[in-house]
């Protein structure tokens, strides 16, 4: 990307984070931005693909921030808290109108699910290495699993933002985990 292109997607990002991005559109775009419309398709080549490439990169960050915190030397407790806390930071700046959004469109949904199923897989993971090492009491995996994965897909269709923000959600369900399975 030149370096104006990296301005524009990271102006647009910072927008989709503050207001959604449902009603995002190339015109809308040239005029906020005050580009050329190439210079917004450079980004994608329709709508759908700016908006996809825009919402990989962010759940990528997202990623990349939430694997920094497993590692070999920590016990497994202290990856689940530390895993969770970098959900809630990297997820605060992500308004109502983004998380709706991520929930009520096809793209944004099918991006936060594989996000939302990894993220399972890597908590099951922990889950399951803790147990074998005795930090955390015997219990049913596939069970604590499946409703760990329900949890995830209820903060991001929104089920709780009558009573959280969705970030902070993330951090009470880490916590409820913990306090539900540390031996």
């Amino acid at each position: 990307m030149s370096p104006r292109q990296r301005t524009l997607f990271n102006q647009i990002l910072s927008d989709f984070l503050a207001h959604g991005f449902a009603d995002f559109t190339i015109d809308k775009a040239t005029r906020d931005y005050h580009c050329s419309k190439s210079t917004i398709y450079a980004l994608g080549r329709s709508k759908e693909a700016i908006v996809r490439r825009i919402l990989v990169s962010f759940f990528k960050e997202v990623t990349r921030r939430t694997e920094l915190t497993i590692t070999p030397a920590k016990t497994p407790q202290a990856c689940i808290r530390d895993y969770f806390d970098a959900i809630t930071t990297a997820l605060e700046p992500a308004s109502p109108a983004f998380m709706s959004d991520l929930a009520s469109t096809a793209i944004g949904r099918e991006i936060y699910e594989t996000n939302t199923k990894a993220a399972t897989e890597k908590i099951t993971e922990l889950i399951a290495r803790g147990m074998e090492r005795g930090d955390f009491r015997p219990l049913n995996a596939p069970l604590v699993a499946a409703i760990v994965g329900h949890s995830l897909e209820h903060i991001q269709q929104g089920d709780y933002e009558s009573v959280s923000d969705a970030h902070l959600a993330y951090k009470e369900l880490g916590s409820l985990i913990l306090g539900g399975i540390v031996a």
